[in-house]
């Protein structure tokens, strides 16, 4: 994972690692990725699905009365679980629109036995309503752990070291997961080019990796009610027939190739560490030109980590000697979670 950060929040945990769909390759760089969201194209997913309990519930409920109870849900602080829309629908129709609220009721209730409605409702809570006045934003998805616990499980883990000398480390990557497939990537510094000179000079020279974490940790919620792995696994299962509706432009191609579908690879656990200690020597010979735009170009940080000097918990330090060698040292503080590394499940692995 390039950058390597303090996590801060729950927010910053979410969104820049468990909500992003990894592109293939064994580089995973979140500030260059295209942005593919788990949860929007989980979302996209599910529009293009129907079962027989979603037909019965908009022949049942008029299409004003289901978009209004919708932003009832989305204006609630918090998300109801699947068990309690039948009576959540039946006690606010009651109110509003009692002409419809035990059939509702029995349509909720009757879906929530079909797997595709069931994801479906249980999407229905956190997808916000643009026409509604003022405008409902999607709420923020969530996993079932939070930064909280994400902190208190670091605490415990165990320490870890280990050394890197490139000239004797095979390069064969043949045999990842993505096959040797890589995507883009910085160069020697964060926002730099792989093709820039001083990245070519400091990758055709020999280096040393000396690292060192005093806890490690995988760390690996799931997502929240929002994801149903049944409906998931159930759209992969039906290449071009039901439950997938014709004509939707989100296609079992469009989702699942295992090259570009939106939806083929997923983060499921994160490698997370504190207390690190990295000191890169390189012999690769800088000039006086090149070692000034290093020290120009270095405040978002240096290869491998790319983590820059943050007040939020982690520092990089690097000295050139007489002869244009760079040593970098990067360090971050006792509890504070850095992410370093993500394992990554295809769609047929992680749909079951």
């Amino acid at each position: 994972m390039q950058p390597c950060n303090p996590v801060l929040d729950n927010n910053n945990l979410w969104n820049h690692y468990f909500n992003l769909i990894p592109p293939k390759s064994f580089v995973f760089n979140h500030v260059l990725s295209g942005g593919s969201q788990f949860f929007d194209n989980y979302k996209a997913l599910n529009s293009a699905l129907q079962s027989a309990g979603e037909k019965t519930y908009e022949t049942k409920v008029p299409e004003a009365i289901r978009n209004e109870f919708t932003d009832f849900i989305l204006n609630r602080p918090t998300v109801p679980s699947l068990s309690q829309l039948p009576a959540l629908f039946r006690n606010w129709a009651f109110l509003k629109h009692p002409s419809v609220a035990n059939t509702g009721a029995s349509a909720y209730a009757a879906g929530i036995l079909d797997p595709i409605t069931a994801a479906q409702l249980r999407l229905m809570p956190y997808v916000g309503d643009p026409a509604a006045e003022p405008p409902i934003p999607d709420r923020q998805p969530d996993w079932d752990e939070t930064f909280t616990q994400l902190k208190a499980q670091l605490a415990k883990g165990v320490a870890r070291s280990f050394s890197y000398k490139q000239s004797t480390a095979s390069t064969n990557v043949s045999q990842s997961w993505s096959h040797g497939s890589s995507s883009v990537f910085f160069g020697l510094w964060g926002g730099s080019s792989s093709s820039f000179k001083q990245s070519i000079t400091f990758a055709q020279s020999d280096l040393s990796v000396d690292v060192s974490f005093k806890h490690v940790i995988s760390f690996s919620p799931v997502p929240g009610p929002w994801f149903s792995s049944a409906a998931l696994g159930i759209a992969l299962k039906n290449k071009n027939k039901a439950p997938w509706l014709p004509g939707s432009i989100v296609t079992w191609d469009t989702a699942f190739n295992p090259d570009s579908g939106s939806l083929a690879r997923f983060i499921v656990n994160l490698v997370v560490v504190d207390s690190m200690q990295v000191t890169v020597r390189s012999q690769a010979t800088f000039t006086h030109d090149d070692i000034t735009v290093i020290n120009t170009n270095s405040g978002g940080g240096l290869w491998p980590f790319y983590t820059g000097n943050s007040s939020s918990g982690a520092a990089s330090h690097f000295t050139f000697d007489d002869k244009g060698r760079m040593t970098l040292t990067i360090t971050s503080l006792p509890g504070v979670p850095i992410v370093v590394g993500a394992n990554v499940l295809r769609v047929e692995e992680y749909a079951t």
